[in-house]
């Protein structure tokens, strides 16, 4: 309230005949601009200092991108990016998966076999564009496609062939890249319009599990689903496929001690 009052923002626009009210944006004064800034976020981390990247941030994300959609081969094995692209205090978080390091992830999708489950898969990845407030950070769509020729392998749990073909809902991926080139944090949002494709909302991953009959809870937040994660995790060790790494393997950058799909904790 404080803030609002001392650095309004916005202004509701007159323009509200079709039920919605415009905001229209406001300059900033500097004693707003002050307060605005006063407070440090910790993921500010990843802006390092302000500098400008010394590389095109885009061709750079394009050429790792070109390297993530060839991972599956023509035998259907699942072939990882080179390591090269990774730096080493790397970390992915989606909205209900990790913290989790490069190893844990490569190491899970290998197990799963998604990938060459699905040897057509096309991410349909398109608007890539640079956050206008990190140069380091491109953002893109994704809207995945692909036919489930092949078993799905869960711990103890084969799915077979489904021959289905399945249209994941459209997500957004962000790629984070430090001064050296290298990538340290990548994350993904939840759909953006779950009613999108024959998933029944499921994205990404989920979707892929979908296709092969699998209907899995993914909701910020889901009581059942936090349990079930913590016990395949931290009691079973993963035997499902790790959904995030131990603290140890966490790099020291990562300040939040959420973990999967627990509500946010800062």
């Amino acid at each position: 309230a404080q803030l609002m009052s001392a650095c309004p923002l916005f202004l509701l626009s007159p323009l509200h005949a079709s039920g919605f009210l415009a905001a229209a944006p406001l300059a900033r004064s500097p004693r707003c601009a002050a307060v605005v800034s006063a407070e440090s976020h910790w993921m500010d981390f990843l802006k390092f200092g302000g500098a400008t990247p010394p590389f095109d941030v885009l061709s750079k994300t394009q050429e790792y991108v070109a390297a993530t959609a060839s991972a599956a081969s023509d035998r259907g094995e699942y072939l990882p990016a080179p390591e090269t692209y990774y730096a080493d205090d790397y970390v992915f978080r989606g909205s209900i998966v990790g913290p989790i390091s490069r190893r844990d992830v490569a190491e899970t999708q290998k197990s799963f076999n998604l990938l060459g489950a699905y040897p057509d898969i096309d991410r349909g990845i398109f608007g890539l564009t640079v956050d206008p407030q990190n140069p380091y950070r491109v953002f893109f769509f994704e809207r995945w496609t692909a036919t489930m020729t092949g078993s799905i392998k869960i711990g103890p749990l084969t799915l077979p062939p489904s021959n289905k073909r399945i249209e994941t809902p459209i997500h957004v991926t962000s790629i984070t890249w430090n001064p050296d080139g290298k990538v340290v944090y990548e994350s993904i949002s939840p759909p953006v319009d779950r009613f999108e494709g024959n998933t029944k909302g499921a994205g990404a991953v989920f979707g892929l599990l979908a296709g092969a009959g699998l209907q899995l809870p993914a909701s910020v937040g889901d009581p059942a689903l936090i349990a079930q994660q913590k016990l395949n995790t931290d009691v079973f060790r993963g035997a499902l496929g790790k959904t995030w790494s131990g603290e140890a393997e966490v790099p020291a950058w990562w300040k939040s001690t959420s973990k999967g799909a627990e509500p946010n904790d800062r």
